[in-house]
């Protein structure tokens, strides 16, 4: 990926087959990378309509959501439109017992609003 990837770029890689969380962690790579400037156009633009499972559209959205809260950069319109918002809970690693309602308390409120719980640390890298 380079400064001039897109979250439609992001979208068509699921779509043509490739893991979500692969890509996902190669576009936040190359995110964290960017200034300001490119990281606001990496978000902005909505995505193509691929056909993703609607959790995974929800998370995409979520995770621009929250990156753009977090480095202070406009948040794309797109990502209120209800095509990424998920009707289902979704709970991350198959969360069961406790570590559901972990997940229900920790969750980013850019994800918890969009029905998602995952682990408040969802968009680190390492």
């Amino acid at each position: 990926m380079n400064a001039n990837e897109t979250i439609d770029q992001v979208f068509n890689e699921i779509h043509q087959g490739k893991d979500f969380y692969i890509v996902l962690g190669n576009f936040l790579d190359e995110f964290y990378r960017q200034d300001s400037e490119n990281q606001q156009k990496m978000i902005e633009e909505e995505p193509s309509n691929y056909d993703l499972p609607v959790y995974q559209k929800a998370f995409m959205a979520a995770a621009v959501h929250k990156l753009a809260n977090d480095y202070n950069l406009n948040v794309p319109s797109w990502v209120f439109k209800k095509d990424y918002y998920s009707s289902e809970p979704y709970f991350d690693c198959n969360a069961k017992g406790n570590l559901k309602l972990l997940f229900m308390y920790i969750s980013p409120a850019e994800f918890k609003h969009r029905n998602l719980f995952v682990d408040e640390n969802i968009l680190k890298r390492v």
